[in-house]
């Protein structure tokens, strides 16, 4: 790094400077380093410390380094690191506890898959609706259809899906036939 500074004992003329890299003023006898570039004065130590000017944008300033990331934290015995949170899991959790992500290599949930809460509901209300009260079961069929759609799109643990989606159309069939029966009494 000599080639790129100037090195010397502080003189009266450097004397008081503060140093560019620790902010320390210079006194006469110090081994100072003055950039070749900028004419930055630093300590000696400093700019060797820094690996160059303390300068930002001087040509002399040392590269910015990558970080390196730290190697990943293992896991105890019988437990794994969730791929998504890094969390410690045990070897049997298909599903994280902490974050709900699938921890199967292949990203495929294969364990056991239940109704999720409202799927039936809705489908029963949707026929339901077909014969009495259809306004009002076809509305509530849609809210069930609607809240078993979330749960299933948030946990892979849960099916229906096709329950849900008819509980839907037939809450809609629900409102609609019920409008024109009463626009048909009415009209």
């Amino acid at each position: 790094m000599s080639e790129t500074c100037n090195r010397m004992n502080a003189n009266l003329k450097l004397q008081g400077q503060p140093c560019l890299s620790c902010n320390t003023a210079l006194v006469i006898g110090d081994p100072a380093a003055q950039c070749s570039a900028c004419s930055g004065v630093h300590h000696a130590g400093c700019w060797d410390g820094d690996g160059g000017c303390s300068t930002s944008g001087c040509a002399n300033a040392p590269l910015k380094r990558l970080d390196v990331a730290p190697p990943p934290m293992q896991a105890r015995a019988g437990y794994v690191r969730c791929p998504a949170c890094n969390s410690e899991i045990m070897q049997s959790d298909a599903i994280c506890p902490m974050c709900n992500s699938i921890t199967s290599p292949d990203g495929v949930y294969h364990g056991p898959q239940i109704n999720a809460p409202g799927a039936v509901a809705s489908l029963v209300l949707g026929i339901v609706g077909l014969f009495i009260c259809g306004f009002i079961l076809g509305a509530i069929a849609i809210a069930k259809s609607s809240t078993a759609k979330q749960n299933i799109a948030m946990d892979p643990r849960y099916t229906g899906g096709g329950m849900a989606t008819a509980g839907l159309v037939l809450g809609i069939i629900d409102i609609v036939g019920h409008l024109l029966l009463l626009m048909l009494r009415f009209g």
